[in-house]
């Protein structure tokens, strides 16, 4: 079991095409002990990373460069990686077969970003 506040040498992936939002996430997951996968600000980067990236988690934007992560985000379920989507959009706007999925709702702070990366890190390591 992953410690209560820590998320020691795991890898995770972040997706995100706002420079100051890589910013605070990269420092979070840095400080949580975290090592930062990407970051990903083009689709194609983030898709390749999905897909070949030794990855414990993912942290996606769901609005990524004028497209959108849910290709991203299928490619993670289908290798059983546990994501976060982040969106500043309601409910109605993540695509139905997400809409189960942990989800930020922007702006979020490093506090909410770390309970629940490490809710996501501790459930995958449970479950």
């Amino acid at each position: 079991m992953i410690s209560q506040d820590r998320a020691e040498g795991r890898q995770v992936l972040v997706v995100e095409d706002e420079m100051t939002i890589v910013l605070v996430i990269e420092d979070a997951l840095l400080g949580m002990g975290a090592q930062v996968v990407g970051p990903a600000s083009r689709l194609d980067a983030a898709i390749r990373l999905a897909k070949e990236a030794p990855i414990d988690a993912a942290i996606l934007d769901v609005n990524i460069r004028g497209g959108n992560s849910y290709e991203v985000a299928d490619i993670l379920a289908s290798r059983d990686i546990p994501f976060l989507l982040c969106s500043g959009y309601s409910d109605w706007a993540i695509e139905e077969r997400h809409r189960d999925r942990p989800r930020l709702t922007k702006p979020y702070s490093s506090n909410e970003l770390k309970a629940q990366l490490l809710q996501l890190l501790n459930s995958s390591a449970t479950g």
